[in-house]
């Protein structure tokens, strides 16, 4: 009986030394950013937007006035090195949604899903280069959204998000200008 209970004991250990060396194997080799050195060429399209953002915005309202404001973001990549994750804060630095962002290589396009934290509020939609523009397009049941990322350089870039109804009427219903912050040692 001793030597059945050891020989279980010496099993386990063995798997579980091998289960430990299994997964040290599978750690993915990452660049300065946390972006797989593995990842498709394209993922780094949302590279851009890696860090600490502030925001300054001008968007409309429901009842058809301006709101303006600002806003604190931050944007890093998940452990796998591939996707992109967005989370927006309130004043109080508490995270307000959370958007992911997937690279699918085959159309060289992103899907990307926005969950709202307080109300569990979820959209799905996609994003792809245009012309050097980072495009999001959320399609509406009465309209379709597209926002739109110029980047003026490695710490600015601007934010415009037009919506262009079934009738074919298309209004410009946020601007933005975001500024990376920068950390002082």
């Amino acid at each position: 009986m001793k030597q059945i209970i050891i020989v279980l004991l010496l099993f386990f250990l063995a798997n579980s030394n091998a289960q430990e060396k299994s997964s040290k194997d599978l750690k993915i080799k990452k660049d300065l950013n946390g972006i797989s050195i593995d990842a498709p060429e394209g993922v780094h399209q949302y590279e851009f937007r890696i860090g600490e953002w502030e925001s300054t915005f001008k968007s409309i309202q429901r009842n058809g006035t301006w709101k303006t404001g600002t806003g604190q973001y931050r944007v890093f990549v998940a452990d796998n090195g591939l996707t992109f994750i967005e989370e927006g804060l309130d004043e109080e630095g508490n995270v307000t949604h959370r958007i992911t962002f997937d690279y699918i290589e085959a159309t060289d396009s992103w899907e990307n899903n926005y969950i709202d934290i307080k109300t569990g509020r979820k959209v799905k939609y996609t994003s792809k280069m245009a012309n050097g523009n980072l495009v999001e397009t959320i399609q509406r049941e009465n309209n379709e959204n597209n926002n739109t990322y110029t980047v003026i350089g490695g710490n600015i870039y601007i934010y415009t998000a037009r919506r262009t109804f079934n009738n074919g009427y298309t209004l410009v219903n946020h601007v933005g200008i975001s500024t990376k912050k920068v950390k002082v040692n």
